[in-house]
């Protein structure tokens, strides 16, 4: 139980660290390049981000979840990681969507602190199960 939500946990935090990095890298890169001058330049920048971010937080999910996974003598597939990530993109347009679609007023708000935090796990639990579907042990050195 350990190994798995410390695969989650891994994952997440790499997400979120490579996605900051990359807007960080982006929006320094544009601003540079002159790109966030003008009356559209932040629009422009915000629309390079939304192309980058997104694959750089699914990337992260994989890679933190397979390393993690990896520790000892198991391995799985990084591939089946990789598509695992995939499996929580519905969730993450479900829970969107009806964050949006809810009615403020009908809500208590109980709901935004459940929801919200399962937006950025979505990815990570997917990675996981992906990982965990292809567990294996590696075989010791035969001598």
């Amino acid at each position: 139980m350990g190994r798995i939500v410390g695969e989650v946990l891994a994952g997440a935090a790499t997400a979120a660290a490579l996605a900051y990095l990359s807007l960080y890298v982006v929006g320094y890169g544009a601003e540079g390049a002159g790109l966030g001058e003008g009356c559209m330049g932040g629009f422009a920048i915000l629309g390079i981000m939304s192309m980058v971010v997104p694959p750089v937080y699914l990337l992260g999910c994989a890679v933190g979840v397979y390393f993690v996974g990896r520790i000892g003598n198991q391995t799985g597939s990084f591939l089946a990681t990789l598509g695992g990530v995939f499996l929580g993109l519905p969730v993450i347009a479900l829970l969107c969507f009806y964050m949006w679609a809810v009615d403020e007023y009908m809500t208590l708000g109980i709901e935004k602190v459940i929801i919200w935090p399962l937006v950025f796990l979505a990815a990570p639990i997917g990675a996981t199960i992906g990982f965990n579907l292809t567990r294996r042990y590696k075989e010791p050195p035969s001598f």
